[in-house]
């Protein structure tokens, strides 16, 4: 692999590492579209997915003892339904059209979120969460965009910042052990795709502690529009990545 793109890889996680800091999700939507531009869709992909793994688990080992089990029981419940069609979907659907199609739906939703701080979810929360981890499940394989279903559930159950991160690093982990293992089986991790994840591993810890450092200064209203956006401009680069 050309050092240029060892390098590429190394900053584009940094900062995807430090978006995922923040918030508790955002790595995989920063990550993918940066390093296609890069580097050959397929592989970026799969680095991705791995990078995004690992990274979640090193997240969640700090935000543990915030982390509500029930709530995380019931996304992954939603994620066990929909992955299934999802993985179906992954080898007969045309990636960069179902990336318009999720980016485009994040992003008008994220704007609107934006411009209606009073969105709360209250009567029917389960079933919900079980909707929002179905989307999760089916989207994720086709378009490494499994985070922005559940980003949408959580913000309008109003968590605090500690447990709204740890839940969706707790739902991350899981899930990312599947999309790990149902990429080794279809033959998508490669000898340069595990480079430049032993690469990009310290891009993720300087993000890691980069974003340590800029929560203590965070209240919740600004953690908020800090996580919506993330949202709205990491589903625009999807967007963009897909159409040009």
């Amino acid at each position: 692999m050309a050092p240029e793109l060892l390098l590429a890889v190394l900053l584009i996680a940094f900062i995807a590492s430090l978006c995922s800091s923040l918030t508790g999700f955002g790595f995989a939507l920063v990550m993918a579209p940066l390093l296609t531009l890069a580097w050959d869709v397929e592989e970026a992909v799969a680095t991705t997915t791995l990078l995004a793994f690992l990274n979640n688990g090193f997240l969640l080992a700090e935000a543990r003892g915030h982390v509500v089990p029930s709530r995380v029981g019931i996304l992954l419940l939603g994620f066990a339904f929909g992955l299934p069609v999802g993985i179906f979907l992954l080898e007969r659907l045309d990636a960069d059209t179902m990336k318009i199609l999720v980016s485009t739906t994040v992003l008008v939703t994220g704007i609107a979120l934006f411009f209606l701080p009073a969105y709360e979810i209250r009567g029917r929360a389960r079933p919900l969460a079980v909707a929002a981890g179905a989307a999760s499940g089916i989207v994720g394989p086709v378009t490494s965009m499994n985070g922005p279903p559940i980003v949408i559930y959580l913000l309008g159950r109003h968590p605090a910042m500690d447990e709204f991160r740890s839940t969706i690093l707790a739902y991350f982990l899981p899930t990312g052990v599947i999309t790990v293992a149902a990429f080794i089986a279809l033959g998508r991790i490669t000898e340069d795709v595990l480079l430049a994840t032993a690469v990009g591993v310290s891009g993720i810890l300087l993000g890691a502690l980069a974003g340590a450092w800029v929560r203590q200064h965070l209240d919740q209203e600004r953690f908020r529009l800090i996580v919506l956006a993330v949202l709205v401009f990491s589903s625009l680069a999807v967007l963009l990545s897909a159409i040009v």
